[in-house]
């Protein structure tokens, strides 16, 4: 199965997200990833050739990194496949809307989101040397794994034909280029005009036959 997946992520504090991630790509090194830390403020990656786009963050705020969201508020577009993978210190169930409103706005299908606790220093939990000391453990790990291996098995080879179909569509539609709004209003008003048209033969035969009941013939003068 010739399947590309890129996963871009943002794990600022304690590595809790970039754990997940590392066991996943380890266990399918054909994953592209990308550290959203590392590109600049204005720098878009090309996603456009991936049947998976991944997005993995600590919750911050409430919401996936901010740099993440900027980064998929960008670069997706209708038709993309998107899952998330999440670590966050309390267990809202709320976690992660800001990524499926994202995809929402875009077009793009948010598949799945996988989410776990992780270590938490932030506010009043530094004071207690923070919560969920030893999360994410191997279980949640090996979770994260299974979670994609699911999401292969079952979404693999339909991302792939309908991947096919867009890239047919998107060829078409760069070789027949609609011309934007005011061509296509041109276009549709001579559609318009051309159902009111009369044949040539009909207009002629109405002007040559045109008179009024108060014409008379012209006469030859009498002598």
């Amino acid at each position: 199965m010739d399947l590309r997946t890129v996963i871009l992520y943002r794990s600022k504090h304690h590595g809790n997200t970039k754990k997940l991630i590392d066991a996943v790509v380890a266990a399918h090194p054909e994953i592209d990833l990308i550290d959203v830390a590392t590109l600049g403020k204005y720098e878009y990656p090309d996603l456009s050739s991936y049947h998976i786009i991944g997005f993995a963050s600590g919750i911050y705020y409430g919401g996936f990194d901010k740099d993440l969201r900027r980064v998929a508020q960008e670069c997706l577009r209708d038709g993309d496949n998107v899952i998330g993978f999440m670590t966050y210190g309390g267990t809202d169930k709320q976690n992660g809307r800001d990524l499926d409103g994202i995809c929402r706005v875009k077009r793009a299908t948010l598949v799945s989101i996988y989410g776990c606790v992780g270590f938490d220093t932030w506010g009043p939990f530094k004071l207690v040397g923070g919560v969920n000391k030893d999360r994410p453990n191997q279980e949640d790990i090996d979770g994260a794994v299974e979670f994609y291996d699911r999401i292969v098995e079952d979404y693999g080879q339909i991302f792939i034909d309908e991947r096919k179909k867009r890239d047919r569509r998107d060829a078409w539609d760069a070789a027949h280029p609609a011309g934007g709004l005011m061509m296509n209003i041109k276009r549709s008003a001579k559609k318009i005009a051309k159902k009111f048209e009369k044949p040539a033969d009909d207009a002629d035969e109405v002007d040559t036959s045109a008179r009024t009941d108060s014409e008379e013939p012209t006469s030859v003068a009498r002598k």
